[in-house]
């Protein structure tokens, strides 16, 4: 039995109605030990080197064991993906209503540096799998629809001047397209930029690349991220332990 991308569970989803028994149970774990091997092989062979009997041995587990969850490798990652969009939306969704404006708008600059700071190893193999999806229709829409998800959850979280009810405007999108292209450039281009090798510096490029963005969209708040930037205060609270 083959499982859709819309099966697979992360740890921040929504808890069931009711009990599972334990056969589900067992099936649950074992889906959750073959997502975990898989994202260790994925980030150390790559995706297009990792191997399905690699993953399996990984996690303890068969060969048979992973087609009876996953069509494929293509199927395995793109439901490692989506576990690892799931749990960044979590974490904007888990923000306050009662937010304000100011307050979401460094939130989200925070969690849009720790996509690459926290995790550096996504944006790359994301993008490794992109370039395999341009060759391969069915893996190609698969990805745009987790891209549709991602986008309009990532939608509701950031900070527009609209309202939520109201549809998002091209600038909007195309600030949510930027988004999520800089940090595959940019963990990518650590590998032959030098100055992009200290963690200062990245995180630095993606402070300046959110608020350019924000910026332009809302002139207003350009002020607001000048004067509280978060390398500004790792630089203050250096001095201060000094």
């Amino acid at each position: 039995m083959t499982s859709k991308i819309d099966d697979v569970r992360s740890p921040q989803a929504p808890p069931r109605a009711k009990s599972i028994n334990k056969h589900q149970a067992k099936t649950e774990a074992t889906l959750n030990d073959l997502l975990d091997a898989a994202e260790k092989i994925f980030v150390r062979d790559g995706f297009e080197r990792a191997q399905l009997e690699t993953i399996a041995a990984e996690a303890g587990r068969t060969k048979g064991a992973v087609y009876a969850h996953f069509k494929g490798k293509e199927d395995l990652f793109l439901a490692l993906f989506e576990r690892q969009v799931r749990s960044r939306m979590a974490a904007m969704r888990s923000w306050p209503d009662a937010m304000s404006t100011e307050e979401r708008i460094l939130a989200g600059r925070e969690e849009f540096i720790n996509s690459v700071s926290d995790s550096h190893h996504w944006p790359i193999l994301t993008l490794e799998f992109k370039l395999f999806a341009l060759r391969n229709t069915v893996s190609l829409e698969r990805t745009k629809e987790i891209y549709r998800l991602l986008f309009g959850d990532l939608d509701q979280a950031l900070p527009w001047t609209r309202k939520p009810s109201e549809a998002p405007e091209n600038e909007d999108l195309l600030i949510l397209a930027l988004l999520r292209s800089i940090p595959s450039a940019i963990a990518m281009e650590q590998h032959f930029i030098p100055i992009l090798e200290s963690p200062h510096m990245v995180k630095k490029t993606m402070a300046l690349a959110y608020n350019s963005l924000f910026a332009w969209k809302n002139p207003a708040i350009a002020e607001l991220l000048t004067h509280k930037s978060p390398v500004k205060q790792s630089r203050s609270s250096k001095k201060s332990k000094e």
